[in-house]
């Protein structure tokens, strides 16, 4: 798929984005932030060969890297619809998975708002929710 950005919105605390997507062979990722260098929060849903994948949770400030989280339960399928819904609260971002499984990731940044959604890798974007 490439890159799809969605600019000069602001996903502030209190809203909800929900994403429904079709995944490919790859993996591929969903990020708030303000640029490549400013990241609130980086899912990286990555398919690991025959074997099941793994999701990694992370930030990024002035280019460079945080601690990444590491989850194990991989609800994704090559070629079969999900859904994640990411709900931004005071300092968590609360990220809801398609099979019921609730994931939580601190607001590193401590930022109220981001400007920039975006999702990159094979997945083809079928839906985007945001209130």
């Amino acid at each position: 798929m490439g890159i799809v950005d969605l600019l000069n919105l602001f996903f502030k605390q209190g809203m909800e984005l929900r994403v429904t997507g079709v995944p490919g062979s790859h993996g591929f990722s969903i990020n708030v932030g303000e640029s490549d260098a400013i990241m609130g929060l980086h899912i990286n849903a990555r398919f690991q060969g025959s074997g099941p994948g793994v999701i990694e949770l992370n930030n990024r400030k002035d280019g460079t890297w945080g601690v990444k989280v590491t989850e194990k339960n991989f609800p994704f399928r090559q070629g079969e619809e999900f859904e994640v819904s990411i709900t931004f609260a005071d300092e968590h971002f609360y990220i809801s998975l398609h099979d019921g499984h609730m994931l939580m990731f601190p607001n590193r940044l401590q930022l109220p708002q981001y400007s920039k959604i975006w999702f990159t890798g094979d997945v083809k974007i079928t839906g985007i929710y945001l209130k």
